[in-house]
């Protein structure tokens, strides 16, 4: 082998390593990842979660869909190397998304071209980049890009059988496994109505394993339930004005908007190779981002390799790849949403990264066993999960950020007593000690 070739592919894993451990081992604040924890405790235990039983205001209320999978995983991680081994496990998860989209890129487009998409990429994930299980459907739309590049290139579906098994497996990991789907019935169906990659024959297959990954997404303990999930998250809004079903704001989201306009640019400039699918990935993807914060990276896990082997095309012009290759950089350094030198100089391992003592504090929870405080407790909205990790069963609590684990009257009824002390002693007449954390102001807090 030689030298040529020995960087050729060392290069790039290098690069995914770094990329994926800068956005993972450094500070965070993240309430999510207690309940997740605690719902992986239980689920080792061999006890699926399926009711608030955290909670003592609601814990016979019905829970539609947990990623009982992902969160058993986070357990195992934090029981095995605490704050350390979520860190891992998150740099794993970006990891395989960077190098599935990298390799899927590759298939039609140069190396430095997907450079180039991808160094954009990373700020556009960076928002997102958090220990919670959509790490896991970033790597599975990945995968799903990948498979369709593959499909492309060899003109038949028989690649897109692997999204049957990806599916069930990532219906037990994430909702957003849906996502995954939408992407091969947008490609197989456009490719049955406008081929351009397969012929109609396999497009037809390809519609069918559609239709198959489709049923696979109830491969897991709820069934229909993550379907009923998903639809019951788009009445979130109206109830509570949570920020990542918001829609991106700026500049806070501004890689995202810079991508949505240089990939609408590289694709006009080159209507020739445009195919019906990949418009519509961009459309519908970019749609879901532009109305979701939450969804902003799901454009750039779809769209990558068409913008790849845009890039690569220009090249043929005459433009010169370095040039390209340089502007995209500068680019990307410049819509970051954090100074790029944190990144850099904030790298944070272990507990104390992923639980910040002046969000999460190790002394309350040395204070509560030593007083042996236990029963319901009012707690504020970010540390349900906490409490229920460390103390459940002995210790139940008045809400957390599982909002969809509470009746919405429960949400309803705490900001209208906010503003009725009279309705406030009735709302908190149930419990006698509380713990309490606010960091930023919200409706809840």
């Amino acid at each position: 082998m030689t030298a040529r070739v020995l960087a050729q592919r060392t290069v790039p894993l290098l690069a995914i390593g770094i990329a994926a451990a800068l956005l993972s081992f450094r500070p965070i604040y993240e309430p999510d990842l207690w309940w997740h924890l605690a719902q992986g405790r239980e689920a080792l235990s061999g006890h699926i979660v399926r009711t608030n039983l955290f909670s003592f205001t609601h814990p016979d209320y019905r829970q539609q869909f947990t990623p009982w999978l992902f969160d058993a995983v986070g357990y195992a991680a934090w029981r095995g190397a605490g704050g350390t081994g979520i860190q891992i496990v998150q740099a794993g998860l970006l990891a395989l998304t960077f190098g599935l989209l990298y390799g899927a890129c590759r298939l039609r487009a140069s190396a430095w071209s997907a450079a180039a998409v991808l160094a954009i990429g990373f700020f556009i994930l960076e928002p997102r980049a958090i220990p919670r299980p959509h790490l896991v459907s970033f790597a599975g739309v990945a995968a799903c890009t990948f498979l369709i590049e593959r499909a492309s290139a060899q003109r038949s579906a028989r690649p897109l059988l692997w999204g049957v098994p990806l599916v069930g497996l990532w219906s037990n990991l994430h909702v957003e496994c849906v996502f995954g789907v939408l992407l091969l019935a947008i490609y197989s169906c456009a490719e049955l109505v406008r081929p351009s990659a397969l012929p109609r024959s396999e497009a037809l297959r390809a519609v069918a394993l559609a239709g198959i990954c489709a049923l696979a997404t109830m491969a897991n303990p709820y069934g229909w339930g993550l379907v009923a999930y998903l639809y019951e998250n788009l009445s979130v809004p109206g109830v509570l004005a949570i920020a990542e079903l918001q829609p991106p704001y700026l500049p806070a989201y501004r890689a995202f908007y810079v991508y949505l306009l240089a990939g609408a640019l590289l694709l006009a400039l080159q209507p020739r190779s445009l195919r019906l699918w990949e418009v519509l990935a961009l459309v519908v993807f970019a749609a879901a981002g532009a109305r979701y914060l939450r969804l902003t990276p799901l454009v750039l896990l779809t769209t990558a390799p068409m913008l790849a082997a845009r890039l690569t095309a220009l090249s043929a012009w005459g433009i010169d790849r370095r040039a390209i290759l340089i502007t995209a950089s500068c680019a990307a350094l410049a819509v970051s949403r954090v100074p790029v030198r944190m990144l850099i100089t904030e790298v944070s391992v272990g507990t104390k990264a992923v639980a910040p003592p002046q969000f999460f504090s190790a002394d309350a929870i040395a204070f509560i066993r030593e007083a042996g405080l236990e029963g319901p407790v009012f707690n504020s909205h970010n540390l349900g999960g906490y409490l229920a990790l460390h103390f459940y069963p002995e210790v139940r609590i008045f809400q957390d950020s599982r909002l969809q684990a509470y009746p919405p009257e429960h949400f309803r009824g705490i900001m209208a007593a906010s503003r009725d002390q009279s309705e406030w002693d009735r709302l908190v007449s149930d419990v006698d000690w509380a713990v309490l954390s606010s960091p930023r102001p919200n409706q809840l807090s």
